[in-house]
């Protein structure tokens, strides 16, 4: 499996969840009415944050969802997929350009907590927070000096 693969099948399962996305009032009140519910029956929904709600009655579904574990730390130990992985971010956060704080925007997409900025770190220090060890240091390593030398050679600065 690939790391844009792995992304794909997260994403779709994410999709596949009975979550409806509303901004406005309108949108909710469409939502609602497509439901069968009317604008008022807040009692029969919960909010996912962001915007988003589902129905109590699919409560089970979401947190079947979140309780799932993530295979991600766990795939992060082929060399193959991990290399690509990093350097699929990198390029996803402009890493080439993103002198302050690049390494903390890669880094933290592997990181199932929330990594703290600080200047002083660079990606070993974010990558031990998020509990790698020193083969995934150097599989960040080499992305980063693949990606570079890409960025040199593709004038993407």
């Amino acid at each position: 499996m690939t790391y844009k693969e792995y992304r794909d099948a997260r994403q779709a399962e994410f999709d596949a969840l009975p979550i409806f996305w509303a901004f406005g009032r309108q949108q909710f009140k469409k939502a609602m009415e497509e439901r069968e519910l009317k604008e008022t029956d807040t009692d029969k929904i919960y909010s996912f944050g962001g915007g988003g709600f589902y129905l109590r009655s699919d409560a089970q579904i979401i947190r079947d969802y979140f309780s799932k574990p993530d295979p991600l730390r766990e795939l992060m130990k082929d060399k193959e997929f991990a290399v690509s992985a990093f350097y699929y971010e990198m390029a996803n956060h402009e890493y080439h350009i993103n002198n302050w704080q690049g390494d903390w925007d890669v880094c933290s997409c592997f990181s199932e907590k929330e990594l703290e900025y600080e200047d002083w770190k660079n990606y070993i220090h974010y990558l031990h927070e998020a509990g790698y060890d020193d083969k995934v240091v150097a599989y960040y390593t080499e992305a980063a000096t693949q990606f570079l030398r890409d960025a040199d050679e593709k004038g993407w600065y």
